[in-house]
């Protein structure tokens, strides 16, 4: 790897040094002056929250959200006086047991769903299945309670197929389903969009011994078909020792894939199967840094340090608003804009801004990799901040005040939750959310939490996938039959991780890992971090 390093200079400036951002609303004139986006909208949520916001306090509210997720809805529901919208969401939130004892039919059709009919006895189902004839779902639940539902599916017509099939959960599916179908109904199936997520369920469960067998009969020439759909169908027919098969899927996936990580993925898998060094050459002439050009031995010379100590004396980077402002008016700046813009953040508190902004300037051909606030990271060793700088680098681009869609806080993005639940081990009684947004805590709270997960994990693509996905999702992933030794591992299993999100998630944290290792002059061997993938001794406590 060559590192160039940007640096502003060495003296500090602590005479405009912010005080912690604090934005707890008061009253509606909090957002008269704030920009539309997830901000505005968690800061919404948490004053719908309070006892005191009055219906028509939430009516003029919903004019001024950008995104109605889910926990707004119900936020929103638990202010208004609307009979309808209340019952929708009470209905929502109803555990199976009550949902099956109210007498409200239209309720009952709200929140069911083929999933939780396989959580009930044949009898109770069939009896749900007569309250609910008059609405779509009966359709799906007169499948479920047959004798035969795996027939009575196939009899039925393809949106029948994949409202049961998508929808009743990976159990299910291995229990009833795993079955082989004719080439003859692959080809009706394969017309329909929704045969990606079919094909997602099968592939990445490596349970499936039988169904994925007719897998190998979709035609790979289907526009319906996806990028990921063809990669996975490779990966299947890899499996089933279709080796030809498998490089045409692979030829069709690399056709489609947009994003250069996803083009450097099929050319590694390419030359993975075929050994012909002309994929390896494409992958070299990559400007991306992901696991497969590390892995291909690309030196790559476009990673960027940039370094600065001093704070921004006209920007405060715990305040999420000033964030939502900064990415609007980046979002349509040409290059030399972007450039000139990102001088302007070349200050030790900000440099993740400047590092977003040089990035999106270079059209991402540039890797800028900050380790911003070292003074926080003070005798913890260089591992521990490698790592740390990973995730935050995958999190949030090391931004202190980011929000995501879920209200995950900081640039640490933790859930309120978890960052409530640190806060009360600490017995920190004065915790407020937004304190999540001050880098010094965030920093801590990551410090705490990895100690959690490095109790149980001591690998850093485990731990990134318990840091995105929980540690119960890590612990089922790796008892489930994946990451053994094999053909193809510990790739096959990486590839094939079913939570699409921590599939992604891990492969980035890995290779952000290894160049902040480089970075911090740990010497750190690729190959041996993916060999000791298969080592259940070297990687994690959950397998024997």
């Amino acid at each position: 790897m060559h590192f160039r390093i940007l640096s502003r200079g060495l003296f500090l400036c602590l005479l405009f040094s912010s005080a912690l951002f604090s934005a707890t609303p008061k009253d509606l004139s909090f957002f008269d002056d704030k920009p539309r986006g997830i901000a505005k909208d968690f800061y919404i949520y948490r004053y719908l929250q309070k006892p005191t916001t009055t219906p028509k306090e939430a009516w003029k509210l919903l004019e001024q959200t950008s995104r109605m997720s889910m926990k707004l809805f119900h936020a929103y529901a638990a202010k208004w006086n609307e009979p309808e919208i209340t019952k929708i969401s009470k209905c929502l939130k109803m555990k199976l047991k009550p949902l099956l004892e109210t007498n409200d039919d239209e309720c009952l059709a709200i929140k069911f769903s083929p999933y939780l009919a396989t959580k009930i006895s044949k009898d109770e189902l069939k009896s749900i299945e007569k309250r609910l004839s008059q609405y779509d779902i009966s359709k799906s639940l007169h499948v479920l309670y047959s004798d035969t539902p795996f027939k009575t599916m196939l009899d039925g017509n393809e949106r029948l197929f994949f409202d049961v099939f998508n929808r009743v959960g990976s159990k299910y599916r291995r229990d009833f389903f795993d079955h082989e179908i004719s080439k003859e109904k692959i080809k009706k199936l394969e017309k329909y969009r929704q045969i990606n997520q079919t094909i997602k369920y099968v592939i990445t469960d490596n349970k499936m011994k039988n169904f994925n067998k007719s897998l190998i009969h979709v035609n790979r020439f289907k526009k319906t078909l996806t990028h990921h759909s063809l990669f996975f169908l490779g990966l299947n027919a890899l499996k089933l020792r279709y080796n030809k098969l498998a490089m045409a899927f692979f030829d069709e996936a690399y056709k489609k894939a947009y994003y250069r990580m996803d083009k450097d993925k099929v050319l590694f898998w390419q030359f993975l199967v075929s050994k012909d060094e002309k994929y390896k050459e494409e992958i070299i002439k990559s400007f991306d840094l992901n696991i497969y050009t590390l892995l291909s031995g690309v030196k790559n010379d476009r990673i960027m340090i940039a370094k600065a100590w001093e704070q921004n004396p006209n920007f405060d980077e715990k305040n999420p608003f000033l964030w939502t402002k900064l990415l609007k008016t980046a979002k349509n700046e040409n290059k030399e804009e972007l450039e000139t813009l990102a001088q302007k953040f070349l200050y030790g508190s900000t440099l993740p801004h400047f590092s977003f902004l040089m990035e999106k300037a270079s059209g991402y051909h540039d890797h800028y990799f900050p380790i911003p606030y070292t003074k926080y990271l003070e005798g913890i060793d260089k591992k521990r901040i490698a790592l740390i700088m990973a995730i935050a680098r995958q999190e949030s681009r090391l931004v202190p005040s980011a929000i995501s869609h879920s209200y995950a806080l900081g640039m640490m993005q933790f859930m309120p939750f978890l960052a409530k639940a640190i806060a009360k081990q600490e017995k920190l009684t004065d915790f407020d959310l937004d304190d999540m947004f001050n880098p010094k805590v965030a920093l801590k709270f990551a410090n705490i939490h990895l100690d959690y997960l490095e109790h149980y994990l001591y690998h850093p693509l485990f731990i990134a996938y318990a840091y995105n996905g929980g540690i119960g999702f890590t612990k089922r992933l790796l008892k489930s039959g994946t990451f053994q030794k094999g053909p193809y591992e510990p790739f096959m299993s990486m590839e094939l991780v079913h939570y699409d999100e921590s599939r992604k998630y891990g492969k980035k944290v890995l290779a952000n890992y290894i160049t902040y290792m480089q970075i911090l002059h740990q010497p750190v061997s690729v190959y041996t971090l993916f060999e000791d993938l298969t080592k259940p001794e070297k990687t994690d406590k959950f397998r024997d």
